[in-house]
């Protein structure tokens, strides 16, 4: 499997299709992430509304009967002013002009298969939205961003929901390899200058999978248990500090919190970020686990759905 690449310029594929939510990802892109970043504007274009394809294949649809040539001149038109906006939106934030691509496709495979084939030319990390034009919406988020989360697994992916306003990012960190990696991409992608950083590790109680209504581990239990994980976890917080000092990030824009006797990671994590007004959480697919049979960590995925309004990175 591809590694995460980090570069001095990292190159960020963002997705859009000229909805208000596309519109607050750029803005948000443009707000926290760093000014040597190279973006790639990216869109898939249809021949057609989606809906013809959802009955392509029945004979008694007779696409003669729509203006249909019309209908992609005029997406064609909206897309390009859209695109310029967001393009002006990047500029203005502080991105060199000649960062700013834009790149548009017509639709070959499906959109979140044609967004994932375009996320293997060595992007650093692929953004979107986490609904679009559709409001109608999956479990968490809409259909494409959730397609994108499960498919795409070589690079970070950023998930920007409704009201990421604040500058405030909280990396949830628990010193595994997919957490060092979490860190690492937010060194790279933040903007220094104005992104305040705090590293947040979970300690569950011993007790978390007691089945027994008998008390096994008494107090006494519990306080060394999590004395001895904050012994373990205090020297990783402290490299993973130097490692953003060492990017770029003065030390009085990093702080750490080691929160106890949760009873979920995920919960705790959310609460964490909505009561410190964290509007961005960055995590790692996976934490200690190795199994490669899931797409996506536990953890990850309980996020996923504490996220609506905030941004979420996913780091491979």
């Amino acid at each position: 499997m591809k590694n995460t690449v980090i570069r001095e310029h990292p190159k960020i594929l963002l997705t859009i299709d000229g909805s208000e939510q596309s519109l607050i990802t750029v803005r948000y892109i443009s707000r926290v992430f760093s000014k040597q970043a190279q973006i790639v504007l990216f869109h898939v274009m249809g021949e057609v509304p989606e809906v013809f394809r959802d009955v392509d294949a029945d004979p008694f649809t007779d696409k003669e009967k729509y203006p249909l040539s019309i209908w992609k001149v005029h997406q064609e038109e909206i897309v390009s002013e859209f695109m310029t906006k967001a393009r002006e939106i990047l500029v203005d934030s502080g991105l060199a002009q000649d960062a700013v691509a834009i790149k548009a496709k017509t639709i070959t495979a499906g959109i979140a298969r044609d967004i994932i084939n375009e996320s293997h030319q060595d992007y650093s990390a692929l953004v979107i939205g986490r609904t679009g034009v559709s409001k109608i919406e999956e479990i968490t988020m809409g259909s494409v961003a959730a397609k994108l989360v499960d498919g795409v697994s070589h690079i970070p992916i950023i998930i920007v929901g409704e009201k990421p306003e604040s500058n405030k990012i909280l990396i949830a960190f628990d010193g595994s390899k997919g957490a060092v990696k979490a860190v690492m991409c937010a060194s790279t992608l933040l903007y220094q200058a104005v992104c305040e950083i705090m590293l947040c590790h979970v300690i569950r109680p011993l007790s978390i999978q007691q089945l027994s209504t008998k008390e096994l581990f008494t107090q006494k239990h519990e306080k060394d248990w999590i004395e001895v994980n904050q012994r373990k976890i205090v020297p990783a917080i402290m490299q993973a500090k130097k490692r953003l000092m060492d990017a770029g990030f003065s030390e009085d824009h990093i702080s750490s919190e080691i929160l106890t006797y949760a009873q979920s990671r995920a919960a705790a994590i959310a609460k964490a970020a909505r009561t410190g007004y964290y509007d961005t959480v960055v995590l790692g697919r996976r934490g200690f686990s190795t199994v490669e049979t899931f797409q996506i960590g536990r953890v990850s995925r309980k996020i996923l759905q504490f996220a609506y309004q905030r941004a979420l990175w996913i780091v491979n």
